[in-house]
C-alpha cells in the first residue's frame, strides 16, 4: 500500500465501516440496552449504509468534501444523539481536510483530531466521561506519536485501531457522566460504553481496509 490514501480509498473505508456496524449491530444494541435505549446498533448501521449509498454519486477527489458530505447524510438520516455527534465529527473533519486530495499520516492526524474536537463541542464531554471520546482520543494520540517517529501510514492506522479498541475496553471501569447512561450512576461501571465501541469500530474500518490492500 502507498503511504497515502485517495478519495476512492476513503469511500472503500466507509464500506468497511458500514460492514462493521452491520456485523456488530446486535452487539452494539446489547451494550446500549444496559445503559441507554438499546438502539444504537440500528442507528449506526442505518447511518453508514446511507453514507455508502450516497457515495455512489460522489466522483470528486476532495477528501474534505467527501467527509463533510458524509456528515450531512448522517445528520439527515439518523438525527439521534450518536447520529448527530458522528455527523458533527465528520463535518469538522471535512473542514480540516478541505481541498486535500491525499490522506497521509498528517491528514490522518488532522482527521481524527478534528473528529475529537467536533465530538467535544457537540457532546460537551471530556475524555474519561465514558463516551465515544474514550476510543477516538487514544487513536489521535497514537497517530500523533507515530507521526513524530516518522512511521508509515499503515502502521499509524494499525496503532490507532489498537489504541481505540483498548480505549473502548477501558470504559468498562468508568462511570457514565452524560446522556441517558448518566442516570445509572455507579451501576454504569462494569459495562462497556456503546458510543466508545462505535468509535473503535469506525477506526477499525481504516485498519480493515489497509489490511485487505
Amino acid at each position: 500500500m502507498s503511504n497515502a490514501l485517495q478519495a476512492n480509498d476513503l469511500k472503500k473505508i466507509f464500506i468497511a465501516i458500514k460492514n462493521l456496524m452491520e456485523t456488530n449491530k446486535d452487539y452494539l444494541c446489547e451494550l446500549d440496552g444496559a445503559l441507554g435505549d438499546g438502539d444504537i446498533g440500528l442507528t449506526v448501521s442505518k447511518g453508514f449504509r446511507a453514507i455508502v449509498e450516497d457515495q455512489d454519486s460522489f466522483d470528486q477527489s476532495d477528501i474534505g468534501l467527501l467527509l463533510k458530505k458524509s456528515g450531512f447524510v448522517l445528520a439527515e438520516t439518523v438525527p439521534s444523539t450518536i447520529g448527530t455527534i458522528l455527523a458533527t465529527a465528520l463535518m469538522q473533519a471535512g473542514n480540516a481536510l478541505k481541498g486535500k486530495e491525499e490522506l497521509g499520516i498528517e491528514e490522518l492526524r488532522a482527521l481524527f483530531s478534528a473528529m475529537q474536537e467536533g465530538i467535544q463541542k457537540r457532546g460537551k464531554a471530556s475524555v474519561g466521561d465514558k463516551t465515544i471520546l474514550d476510543s477516538i482520543h487514544p487513536a489521535v494520540m497514537a497517530v500523533k506519536e507515530d507521526r513524530k517517529k516518522g512511521l508509515p501510514l499503515n502502521d499509524a492506522i494499525e496503532h490507532a485501531y489498537l489504541a481505540a479498541q483498548k480505549g473502548a475496553k477501558q470504559t468498562v471501569e468508568m462511570q457514565s457522566k452524560h446522556g441517558r447512561a448518566e442516570r445509572y450512576f455507579e451501576k454504569s461501571i462494569g459495562h462497556q460504553d456503546p458510543g466508545a465501541t462505535v468509535g473503535a469500530l469506525f477506526v477499525q474500518g481504516f485498519y480493515d481496509y489497509v489490511k485487505s490492500e
